[in-house]
């Protein structure tokens, strides 16, 4: 039987790898591959708002598939505050750069009441992809663009997948 203090330590390890793959960049240049050479495509602000979708992806995949864990809030809680100290370590190189001051936390925050307010308006979908994809593609300044759109699909579709395979791989779910 697990004692409290290896139950913490195993909950501090699964938020670590979930906090890691949601800042992970390496899945975004194979989503900014399969959008089409269109000059009406934005690629940085794309490349801007995939990593932004990822981490509120994430953060909903847990508390989705934690739902019915004991463990959901001490887990959701210290991946937002691992988010919160990687946004401000973030947010002062940014600053030591550029010379502009970036809250990349609150950048997150404004997605994720974005995206949950898409989502609120359209309560009756059975997809969430649905409505996500859209709204990054909104987001993204193309929101007529159906392959910004499917990028948005496929950042939020990766990200709950992912969650899903790893909570269960530790028997989480």
């Amino acid at each position: 039987m697990a004692t409290p203090e290896k139950k913490q330590a195993d909950l501090k390890e699964v938020s670590e790898n979930l906090v890691t793959f949601s800042i992970d960049r390496d899945d975004m240049n194979r989503y900014l591959a399969m959008l089409p050479e269109d000059k009406s495509i934005n690629r940085v602000t794309v490349a801007y708002e995939i990593p932004l979708l990822k981490i509120v992806s994430v953060g909903w995949a847990i508390a989705f598939f934690m739902e019915n864990r004991p463990e959901k809030q001490t887990l959701l809680e210290t991946f937002w505050e691992a988010i919160d100290k990687f946004s401000g370590d973030l947010s002062s190189v940014t600053s030591l750069t550029t010379g502009a001051d970036i809250n990349y936390f609150h950048l997150i925050k404004e997605r994720m009441d974005t995206y949950v307010h898409a989502l609120n308006i359209q309560a009756d979908t059975k997809d969430p992809a649905a409505v996500i994809g859209p709204t990054f593609a909104g987001i993204c300044n193309a929101a007529d663009n159906v392959h910004v759109t499917m990028t948005g699909n496929r950042v939020f579709n990766g990200a709950i997948i992912g969650v899903k395979e790893y909570l269960g791989h530790i028997n989480f779910t």
